[in-house]
């Protein structure tokens, strides 16, 4: 049985859900169980090496310690990622990171982003500026994605949607996961799924909204990644890759070996593309595009 059909048996890899612990209802993305058989192929491909890549910040691993008072000790308990990372020669969680709120990524929705009925007045080229100008200083990434190469994507998303891609650290690299729900793409630390599964917390959530892709021919996308270890250079690298990936024939072939062909797979071939990429290029992607001087009307479209 190949990869495609297993992980039929347990649906969409990720399942989106509502919390209702508030009076706002907001959406998570919750990893799914996977199949054992699925489970050995991840173990099978867990590959570390040792190379030297040069980072956009340094690591280190001093932000979840415990801390003391003159009359008793308090140990901060430490999040998901820090545990996950605890000891790792190559990656940590970033310096004097401190979390206000848990992880939810973008919104599930595009109206609980900006006035879809105003935007709708606006011609494809207006709705691209407001989108990518309302992002300009926000912790997240965006694009603007032309209706064609959109298809593609999703399309090859779907048919293949789990694989691995190394992300650089300190002197290595460690594996993550990448997995689609729909019209979301969705990353994680691969030890981190391993261990949590349904409980582990994504690194970033890429969500594209489709409102657009009939009347305008674009659709917008935003990715928000976990600050507490990730980011925006290192969210966009990761996006790079999974958008070259998806698009490049040559490289699809080897999602599709991964996906339909797993024990032809070799994870060298994903290294090797790894080192014709840099943290350091803003030039990588031809999907995000270049932002004009926010105006007040536009202002007006996003703005709650």
């Amino acid at each position: 049985m190949n990869l495609v059909n297993r992980l039929s048996t347990v649906g969409s890899l990720l399942k989106k859900t509502t919390n209702s612990t508030t009076t706002t209802k907001t959406t998570s993305y919750l990893l799914i169980n996977s199949t054992e058989s699925t489970n050995k192929l991840i173990d099978n491909n867990n590959m570390v090496q040792k190379k030297k890549f040069t980072t956009p910040s340094k690591v280190n691993n001093n932000n979840n310690i415990a801390k003391t008072t003159p009359s008793t000790m308090t140990v901060t308990p430490m999040s998901q990622c820090a545990q996950a990372l605890l000891g790792n020669r190559f990656y940590t969680t970033k310096p004097d990171y401190k979390a206000d709120k848990p992880y939810l990524g973008p919104p599930g929705k595009l109206n609980e982003v900006v006035k879809i009925e105003l935007m709708e007045k606006e011609d494809a080229a207006t709705v691209k500026d407001i989108w990518l100008q309302y992002h300009l200083k926000k912790d997240c990434l965006c694009a603007v994605i032309p209706k064609d190469i959109y298809k593609k994507l999703i399309e090859r998303s779907k048919a293949c949607p789990l694989f691995i891609f190394p992300l650089p650290g300190d002197k290595g690299f460690i594996s993550m996961l990448y997995q689609n729900q729909g019209d979301h793409f969705v990353f994680t630390y691969l030890e981190q799924y391993k261990k949590h599964t349904v409980n582990a917390v994504p690194w970033m959530v890429a969500s594209h909204y489709t409102d657009f892709i009939d009347t305008k021919e674009i659709v917008l996308m935003r990715a928000e990644p976990n600050l507490e270890v990730l980011n925006n250079t290192q969210a966009q690298y990761l996006y790079n890759q999974l958008q070259t990936y998806l698009l490049d024939d040559n490289k699809y072939k080897i999602m599709q070996t991964f996906t339909n062909r797993p024990n032809e797979f070799d994870f060298n071939d994903v290294i090797k593309n790894m080192d014709t990429m840099s943290l350091l290029d803003d030039k990588q992607s031809q999907l995000i595009s270049n932002v004009i001087e926010f105006e007040e009307k536009e202002a007006e479209l996003v703005d709650k």
